[in-house]
């Protein structure tokens, strides 16, 4: 009786693969293919210096700011408040001021087709400054000075007026208190001449003279706004240099060469393999 002998399968060996790169054998592929990399980093570095010398003068953007100091007056406390809130110069800069300052800026440069400023405020939190700031280039400074001029003008008008107000007001209330010590100091005399009480009068003459001092203290605390600059151009944020831009051309030559070079190299052994498969199987 033969025996069936079952044939055992042949034990698979998986490949091996060998993830090590021979640092020596990828120096020499490049070595062999170093005219690609020449070339290449040769184009690239001639594109950017095409375009890093060939760009002329370029119109850098720039900050210019303009800001105004509201005054201020002293009150009961001995603090110093501003004479008219920044919250309501901010409003109407924003509703009236601006636009009406933007609008003559556009009618004034209409025939030169330029471009559209925009203008931005800001009242820092603490302070009584009011700053007006527009982004434009060197060639557009003239212009953003007479537009942060209309502004401020706009604003310097209001405060003036508001300036104006408190003062009528603060020169009404000293007459008023001087003339009502006056009476006070008149109705003493004659309660002391006829030997009556003057506790009260004598209460009401020192709430007086009170209510008078702080009241020539405010006039002689009250100031005027000051404009602390005007068209103040900020730092100005600086684009590449020629020099660097083509210092970057190079170095991006340089890598994209490599990278052909070796992509060169990747494409001629996997065709070199194919080809040799086709001739095995032949």
């Amino acid at each position: 009786m033969n025996e069936i002998r079952h044939s055992e399968p042949a034990a698979f060996n998986p490949p091996r693969f060998n993830d090590e790169i021979d640092l020596i054998d990828l120096a020499i592929a490049l070595w062999r293919r170093k005219w690609v990399v020449i070339v290449v980093m040769v184009f690239i570095t001639a594109l950017t210096a095409l375009y890093a010398f060939g760009r002329g003068e370029v119109a850098v953007p720039t900050s210019y700011a303009s800001i105004y100091n509201l005054p201020k007056v002293s009150v009961d406390s001995g603090d110093e408040k501003p004479v008219i809130a920044p919250s309501a110069v901010m409003e109407l800069s924003q509703r009236v001021f601006v636009p009406q300052a933007l609008a003559r800026d556009r009618e004034a440069n209409a025939e030169k087709d330029a471009e559209k400023l925009e203008v931005d405020l800001e009242q820092p939190k603490g302070t009584a400054l009011i700053v007006v700031e527009t982004e434009a280039n060197q060639a557009q400074a003239e212009r953003v000075n007479a537009l942060h001029q209309s502004i401020m003008g706009r604003i310097e008008k209001l405060v003036e007026s508001e300036v104006d107000d408190l003062r009528v007001r603060l020169d009404q209330r000293v007459e008023m208190l001087q003339t009502r010590l006056a009476n006070a100091e008149s109705l003493a005399d004659s309660l002391a001449q006829t030997e009556g009480d003057l506790a009260d009068i004598s209460s009401e003459i020192a709430e007086v003279k009170t209510d008078l001092l702080l009241a020539e203290l405010q006039k002689a605390s009250l100031s005027t706004g000051r404009l602390v600059e005007l068209g103040q151009q900020r730092e100005m944020e600086k684009g590449l240099s020629s020099a660097l831009m083509l210092a970057l051309g190079v170095t991006l030559g340089l890598f994209a060469g490599l990278f052909a070079a070796l992509m060169v190299g990747f494409v001629s052994a996997a065709r070199e393999r194919l080809h040799e498969t086709e001739s095995l199987e032949d």
